[in-house]
């Protein structure tokens, strides 16, 4: 799938900065927002893991060290076959090997058809991903907005857009129900909005 591009004149972006005024001006100062959107569904699942309570840049660091180890080749047999001690080695968390080994077993069992999952809805989706251990709501949600590439989630449990909500609309004691409850407004394209207040910290 091809990456999703966004500018001030995007449909989805006027839809958003029209039903919510706060928004307009960080539509207007950025340009343009790039959204890759990963078709590998095993690879970005297991990046994801990967990147659980990190910051983007240990997260990178440890995703190229797996990425290099696996030969650029990140498969459930290769996750399955790789030793505990070589994953552990490249600075994953025991922890998180038994996560990446999950979901390895979980795929070539069956117990998850990967490739089934765009035809889902977004809460079916999230229900059959957290079924996975070590998969939970928030790495579902970013599957949908960065793999399926839906165009209408928004994850509250992402501390980055919590922050983002309760800045730019200068409320720092909003709650995840009321930031939930705000989110609504930008329906059906709140993953739009996402992408634009990740964006928010750019102009300190």
């Amino acid at each position: 799938m091809n990456p999703y591009v966004y500018t001030a004149t995007s449909p989805e972006v006027r839809h958003i900065a029209g039903k919510d005024e706060l928004l307009m001006p960080l539509v207007e100062r950025i340009e343009r927002i790039v959204v890759p959107i990963e078709s590998d569904y095993f690879k970005f699942l297991s990046h994801t893991i990967i990147s659980q309570q990190l910051s983007s840049r240990v997260a990178r660091i440890l995703i190229d060290r797996v990425m290099a180890f696996m030969k650029d080749d990140m498969t459930p047999k290769k996750i399955s076959e790789a030793r505990h001690e070589d994953l552990k080695g490249l600075g994953l968390s025991s922890s998180k090997i038994t996560y990446l080994k999950s979901l390895a077993e979980a795929v070539t069992d069956e117990k998850i058809v990967l490739e089934g999952l765009s035809s889902l809805s977004n809460e079916d989706v999230i229900a059959t991903l957290t079924e996975i251990r070590g998969i939970g709501r928030w790495t579902a949600e970013m599957f949908l907005m960065f793999s399926l590439g839906r165009k209408d989630v928004f994850s509250v449990l992402d501390l980055g857009l919590r922050n983002a909500v309760k800045r730019i609309y200068r409320n720092d004691r909003l709650t995840k129900r009321e930031i939930e409850d705000i989110s609504k407004k930008w329906k059906p394209y709140r993953s739009v909005a996402a992408h634009y207040l990740w964006h928010v910290w750019d102009f300190e």
